[in-house]
């Protein structure tokens, strides 16, 4: 099999600052650029040249359309190539994007009012979107409406140049994902956006010369904060709408193949699907030139990891190329991450870790846990117990966090910061649960989400896993929750298909969790396929679910107890 050129530069921190995203594109190399593939995947180069020139035009489109810089702008579209020119011209100007989550399901209502609930919360002078979701939000929403097509084609003004935007300019509202609450606005500046993918490039070993494939969407922080740090780095983009991926999740993998991607980055289930696809289906795939495949932003499961090395491995996938991380975007992006020259370290479970030595501290989940790496470059992690105690490396307690892509709260309505519930002395509580190993991290799951048992604290992801595990549950699609007051935990799940014979697989899953787990749950019930509450990345809701069981809302097909 041939083998594509292996780069050997990584983006150092030291050579990341100072400088706005347009300039990055102006001092990139002639030969790099950013690459979009439309439905079909066709596909449209632009230079970085070219793209900081398109910028330009878009910057003076939108200042007719009277934004200035430190106003927000709204996007809500595909990921196109008129959105990614919008997208560059904001930064030029120095405005602020607020990329807006597109519709999970058909439902109008419900997306209208959460776009609603955006865009009070951002305060934007404008939404750029589609020609039809302009027409569908006309007079709906707090802020005049305008189509990429319109914005593209209107005039703009001329005479005097635009200043360059300082890297201290706000250059992303980024909402967070929402898991466990009505998800929350981070200010990050264009600096960070740089600064945070230089660390993980210097950690992970990603840099100038690499081609980075994604279908990430540009609402959530790992697919716009890698889109503008890689690109202000000068490393070539080949960049497809999510929507292309989920409705051809091959396509992916042939993208890697047919670019020599060197770089890409996704969630855990992604890569099993992947692999999934692949076993089914195979085709030609060369992916030896993929050194760096980060896997992060969902809990990561040991044994799809081994499942995706077994199946893409055979077509070039290197059995060092997968490189776990843990980030949040209320510290920008990366916050700890593995070297693409080692292997992937699975630690396994060691019962109440540091339950013995510390009054209060967590024990550890009963599944095997990826190390999700040491902190990227410049930024510090300590694990701490319930009253702020410091603890021991192997003691269990929450993930926190100090560096320089760590944002300085959420943002409110009237555009000030608000910190006070998560920072202290420079430090990040991010609701986390974890530990330190040998200086790595390993990431156990949510303080918000613990399911208590009997008087124990035990995880959902230990429950959820399994479950996925049996054959005729869709991957991604279960969630584990204790019912408050009454210590029992409830297992939601989705069939493959509604017609399925849902007491057998019903009785599958809970004799495997019984066998697995150390407390069997309550019940375990199947929904309507489609149905399970995620947040607008495609993250499991378990508090949602819960309220929903609770309220009599879920639509269930069968129980099984």
């Amino acid at each position: 099999m041939a083998s594509h050129h292996v780069p050997n530069r990584s983006f150092l921190v030291s050579e990341a600052s100072g400088y706005s995203i347009t300039e990055g594109l102006l001092k990139a190399p002639a030969a790099a650029g950013l690459t979009v593939l439309d439905a079909d995947l066709s596909p449209r180069r632009i230079g970085y040249a070219e793209l900081a020139e398109l910028a330009e035009q878009a910057a003076r489109a939108l200042r007719a359309r009277g934004v200035s810089p430190g106003d927000r702008v709204c996007l809500l579209s595909p990921t196109t190539k008129d959105l990614l020119i919008t997208l560059f011209g904001i930064w030029r100007l120095g405005a602020t994007p607020v990329v807006l989550p597109r519709p999970r399901r058909a439902d109008a209502d419900a997306f209208v009012e959460e776009v609603q609930r955006r865009i009070k919360a951002a305060a934007p002078v404008l939404l750029v979107t589609t020609e039809k979701s302009a027409e569908l939000f006309a007079g709906r929403v707090a802020a005049p409406a305008v189509s990429l097509r319109q914005l593209r084609t209107s005039p703009t003004l001329s005479g005097g140049g635009l200043p360059m935007p300082s890297p201290d300019s706000v250059g992303l509202l980024q909402f967070t994902s929402g898991t466990t609450a009505l998800s929350r606005a981070v200010p990050v500046t264009q600096g960070q956006l740089i600064g945070n993918i230089a660390a993980a490039g210097q950690r992970t070993g990603f840099g100038p010369d690499d081609t980075y494939v994604s279908w990430l969407p540009l609402y959530h922080d790992m697919g716009i904060v890698s889109l503008a740090g890689i690109a202000a780095g000068g490393a070539h983009i080949v960049i497809m709408a999510t929507e292309t991926f989920m409705q051809q999740p091959a396509c992916w993998m042939r993208t890697i193949s047919d670019y020599g991607g060197t770089f890409t980055a996704a969630p855990n289930f992604a890569y099993g699907l992947a692999a999934k696809v692949q076993a089914l289906r195979p085709a030609a795939l060369n992916l030896s030139g993929l050194r760096i495949a980060i896997n992060g932003a969902e809990a990561i499961d040991a044994d799809a990891l081994a499942m995706t090395q077994e199946v893409l491995g055979r077509y070039g996938f290197g059995a060092t190329a997968m490189c776990p991380m843990y980030g949040l975007a209320e510290a920008t992006l990366a916050v700890s991450g593995s070297d693409h020259a080692t292997p992937v370290r699975v630690v396994d479970p060691v019962g109440d870790r540091g339950r013995t030595e510390a009054p209060g501290v967590q024990a550890a989940p009963g599944r095997r846990l990826v190390s999700c790496g040491p902190p990227v470059p410049g930024t510090e992690v300590r694990i701490s117990d319930q009253d702020g105690r410091v603890l021991p490396d192997g003691a269990v307690g929450e993930v926190l966090v100090k560096g320089p892509g760590v944002t300085p709260g959420y943002w409110t309505a009237g555009g000030n910061v608000d910190s006070a519930d998560t920072h202290q002395d420079g430090w990040l509580a991010t609701g986390d649960l974890g530990f330190l190993d040998e200086g790595e991290l390993m990431v156990c799951g949510r303080i918000k989400d613990m399911v208590i048992v009997g008087g124990r604290n035990l995880y959902p992801e230990d429950y959820e896993m399994v479950a996925e595990r049996v054959s005729g549950v869709r991957a991604g699609n279960v969630v584990a929750f204790s019912l408050p007051d009454r210590e029992r935990m409830v297992v939601v799940a989705e069939g493959r298909s509604a017609g399925a014979d849902l007491e057998a697989l019903g009785r599958r899953v809970m004799d495997s969790l019984c066998e697995a787990s150390e407390h069997a749950p309550h019940e375990v019930l199947f929904i309507k396929p489609g149905t399970l509450p995620k947040t607008s990345s495609g993250k499991r809701q378990r508090q949602a679910t819960r309220r929903l069981y609770e309220e009599g809302a879920l639509d269930i097909l069968h129980t099984v107890r």
